[in-house]
């Protein structure tokens, strides 16, 4: 494995730097990326939805409306949390701004 600038890295280098990248994730990437990944669950269900509208498959039909209910609820909390880290991050640099 090598690293960006074309260095050698042995296995354990590779994990040590994987799992302090990993550690670096803030709350509000992640919250972000739940948010691109319910959209495409979202979209997926609503495909299947129409795709089983079509074919009279009216029992999937059913359970996929039940699922696009639970994810547009997932969404709605994601989209309410990341308004809140918005905030958040907007009063951060007001306070640093003020020191």
């Amino acid at each position: 494995m090598k690293d960006k600038l074309g260095n050698e890295l042995t296995p354990k280098e590779f994990m040590q730097r994987w799992k302090g990248g990993i550690q670096a994730v803030t709350p509000s990437q992640i919250n972000n990326l739940n948010i691109i990944g319910n959209v495409m669950i979202i979209v997926g269900i609503l495909i299947g939805i129409y795709a089983t509208y079509i074919t009279h498959t009216w029992w999937l039909v059913v359970i996929l409306v039940g699922s696009l209910f639970l994810s547009a609820m997932s969404f709605l909390g994601y989209i309410q949390r990341y308004y809140i880290f918005k905030e958040l991050n907007k009063q951060m640099k007001e306070m640093e701004v003020e020191k």
